[in-house]
C-alpha cells in the first residue's frame, strides 16, 4: 500500500498555501500530500453559518484518498484541529476494516492545535496578528502572509463539535513553546485533557512561534517523519 497520504488542514484566517514549505520538502521524499481549503476561512460573503461546511470539506478530501487506496494521516494546525476531529467519524482503520474496506485514518498529528472534547466550542482572539502568528518569521514574509489572511466565519467558532477522533486514533502533538496565539501552557492543558480522556498521544516540543510551517519547516518535517515513518518510495 505504500506510505499514507498526509492530509493538511489549516487554521483560521489562513489557506492551504500555508503548508507550501513543508510539502515542498516532503513530496520529493516520496510522501503524498494533499490539502483542505476550509470554507470558513475563504472570506466568502455571506460566510458559513456553522462548522458543517468545513467538516464536509475535510471529510470529502479524506474519503477521496481512502477510496483511492491510501491510508491517511491527518496534520491539523491551530483551529484546524476542531473541524478535523469531528470530520473523521467512522473513518478509523478498525472501523473501516470492519465494514470491508482496506484503508482508514491511522494517525492524527497536531501542531499548536485546538483539541477539544466533543460537544464543546472553540475560542478566538484579537490583537497584533504579526506578533501573534509570525513573530519569528522573516519580516517581509510575515508581511506577505498578513496580506493573505482572509476573514473568518464567526459562527464557525460558536458551533459545538460532535465527535473527538483523538479518542479513537493514535495521535501526536507538536507543542510550539514560544507561541503567542495558542500559548504553550494552554497546549499542555489540552494535551493533559486528552490523556485524561484515554487518548494515545506522543508529545514533541520545539522552540518557536505559532507558525513553524513558515519559520521552521524542517522541524515540522522531522516531526511528521518521526510519527509516520520514512517513505518507502
Amino acid at each position: 500500500m505504500g506510505s499514507p497520504t498526509i492530509v493538511f488542514c489549516h487554521g483560521a484566517w489562513h489557506n492551504p498555501e500555508f503548508f507550501h514549505k513543508v510539502i515542498a520538502i516532503l513530496e520529493p521524499l516520496g510522501y503524498r500530500c494533499v490539502t483542505v481549503a476550509l470554507p470558513s476561512s475563504s472570506g466568502r460573503v455571506p460566510p458559513p453559518t456553522s462548522l458543517d461546511e468545513d467538516i464536509a470539506a475535510i471529510r470529502g478530501v479524506v474519503l477521496q484518498e481512502l477510496d483511492a487506496g491510501h491510508d491517511v494521516v491527518i496534520n491539523a494546525h491551530s483551529w484546524g484541529g476542531v473541524p478535523t476531529t469531528t470530520a473523521l467519524e467512522g473513518l478509523t482503520k478498525p472501523e473501516r476494516l470492519a465494514s470491508g474496506k482496506s484503508t482508514g485514518v491511522t494517525k492524527l498529528t497536531f501542531v499548536a492545535a485546538f483539541v477539544i472534547p466533543e460537544h464543546n466550542k472553540n475560542m478566538t482572539h484579537a490583537g497584533d496578528l504579526q506578533q501573534i502568528f509570525y513573530h519569528d518569521v522573516e519580516p517581509k514574509e510575515a508581511a506577505e502572509w498578513l496580506g493573505k489572511l482572509k476573514s473568518q466565519s464567526l459562527a464557525s467558532f460558536c458551533t459545538k463539535t460532535t465527535d473527538a477522533a483523538w479518542k479513537k486514533i493514535p495521535s501526536a502533538y507538536l507543542v510550539t513553546e514560544d507561541d503567542r496565539a495558542v500559548p504553550a501552557a494552554f497546549q499542555e492543558i489540552m494535551i493533559g485533557q486528552m490523556k485524561e480522556a484515554g487518548a494515545e498521544i506522543v508529545v514533541t516540543r520545539i522552540e518557536g512561534s505559532h507558525s513553524p510551517y513558515l519559520a521552521k519547516p524542517g522541524a515540522v518535517v522531522d516531526f511528521l517523519k518521526k510519527e509516520i515513518g520514512e517513505s518507502p518510495n
